[in-house]
């Protein structure tokens, strides 16, 4: 836990976007809500609690989230024991462009940036809002159901088209809206499209429906300087090229049973920025000398060179020792006053 921690999003930002490489910078794009009342061992209540436990992580931002992104509550889905929520994978509630027509989508006008209006006026200097949203690949298969999506890329193909569009619509409406306030400093996709052994669906379909809307993202992020992010579990290795041709500036968290952190940095050494591949399973049953020996991997074996920014394979979890995660923010700030 750290005690007076001065963030410097700057810093963040020049390493996102490859402009320099010290000091390394710690990053997560999810936080369980319950490990962050575990770490301030109270209530987290407002801006103000999310504030205070970033600063004790020694991040550089609040992570703020918008969008049609929660797969139980927003989609229709079922809980299992660990209270998760998960979409059907099999038909799900839009299997017809009638359904989309008669779907009752959000209203990116309606959404409520409050959080964003409160921050302005609240975050402390050095700090800024990373704004996590348009999950448009995942949306719209979770809508459909997994298995009846990729019968329809076959079959109906007009159907996906119209879904991922429509999705994709809301998403860049409410993006564009995010962006539009001072206080965000990046934006990142969290859109998963692969699994650890290779892509979810084919890459045709991909550069053909989803990555055209990702262009549109990446194009304002750059026209106005500011960082974009691509999360994606699993293994995505064949269109990493792509995801550069649609603006991203990083990639995370590069899962280590799916991908090779230092094959990838060997290959793109000037871009992207590579951020995370800590495992998660050892921030969970690992002991702090472990999580100390994997971060000081990284920063020897990327961040000296490279450009990376260290945190979680996935993101932090209810499950992790807390002592665990202070050993990772503790390596990565002990690194920068050797």
């Amino acid at each position: 836990m750290l005690e007076d921690y001065k963030p410097d999003f700057e810093n963040l930002k020049n390493i996102l976007l490859c402009r320099s490489k010290n000091p390394t910078p710690l990053i997560e794009l999810h936080i369980d809500k319950e490990f962050k009342e575990k770490y301030l061992s109270r209530e987290l209540l407002c801006l103000q609690d999310e504030i205070e436990f970033s600063l004790k992580l020694g991040h550089d931002f609040i992570l703020v989230s918008k969008g049609i992104l929660d797969p139980g509550e927003a989609l229709g889905g079922k809980k299992d024991s660990d209270e998760v929520s998960w979409a059907e994978e099999g038909k799900g509630k839009i299997n017809s462009i009638k359904d989309i027509d008669n779907y009752d989508w959000p209203d990116p006008e309606k959404e409520d940036y409050s959080v964003f209006l409160e921050a302005e006026s609240s975050l402390p200097e050095g700090m800024k809002i990373l704004a996590t949203g348009g999950k448009i690949f995942t949306a719209s298969w979770m809508l459909s159901g997994f298995d009846n999506f990729c019968i329809s890329t076959i079959e109906n193909s007009k159907l996906i088209k119209r879904l991922i569009n429509k999705v994709g619509e809301i998403q860049f409406r409410l993006f564009k809206k995010i962006i539009g306030f001072n206080c965000v400093g990046a934006f990142a996709v969290v859109d998963d499209i692969a699994y650890t052994e290779g892509l979810m669906i084919s890459s045709k379909i991909l550069r053909k429906y989803l990555f055209p809307w990702y262009k549109k993202m990446g194009k304002l992020c750059n026209k106005i300087n500011m960082p974009f992010i691509f999360h994606s579990d699993g293994r995505i290795l064949d269109v990493i090229d792509d995801l550069l041709e649609c603006g991203f500036n990083a990639i995370h968290p590069i899962e280590p049973k799916a991908m090779d952190i230092i094959e990838i940095y060997e290959k793109y050494k000037k871009a992207p920025c590579l951020l995370g591949n800590i495992e998660v399973d050892t921030l969970i049953r690992g002991e702090p000398i472990d999580i100390k020996k994997l971060v000081s991997e990284r920063l020897n074996s990327i961040a000296k060179d490279g450009f990376y920014a260290c945190g979680s394979s996935n993101s932090i979890t209810k499950k992790m020792p807390i002592s665990n995660i202070d050993e990772m923010v503790k390596t990565v700030i002990d690194a920068r006053h050797p």
